[in-house]
């Protein structure tokens, strides 16, 4: 009688968790294979990407390091234009202020 309670009870607890898995994934919207509306069709081309604007300069344009002296140099892109650090420590402070240091870039054209 009690192995027939347990495995009764087993039964309905997997059924329970079973039916509330599948309304779980059907509420939360469609199956992850399901193309996205905003996808573009299969073999519709896909948008040009458009290559950064390389940097000019050998030196890292926050310290003035000279560029692999720390490394392995930084490269980030910031409004279409490639900015080169010596270290990932100056990332930050050209991202507070990236006009104050872009102007280096603009004297070296």
């Amino acid at each position: 009688m009690k192995a027939t309670t347990a495995i009764l009870l087993t039964t309905l607890s997997a059924a329970v968790f079973i039916g509330c898995d599948q309304k779980d994934s059907a509420a939360s919207g469609p199956k992850a294979d399901a193309p996205k509306k905003d996808a573009p069709a299969a073999g519709a081309p896909a948008a040009p990407k458009v290559a950064a604007k390389p940097y000019p300069l050998d030196v890292c344009i926050v310290s003035g390091e000279k560029l692999g002296s720390m490394g392995e140099p930084v490269v980030y892109v910031h409004e279409g234009q490639e900015v080169k650090f010596c270290c990932k420590n100056c990332a930050p402070d050209f991202k507070k202020e990236p006009a104050k240091y872009l102007v280096k870039l603009a004297a070296k054209k």
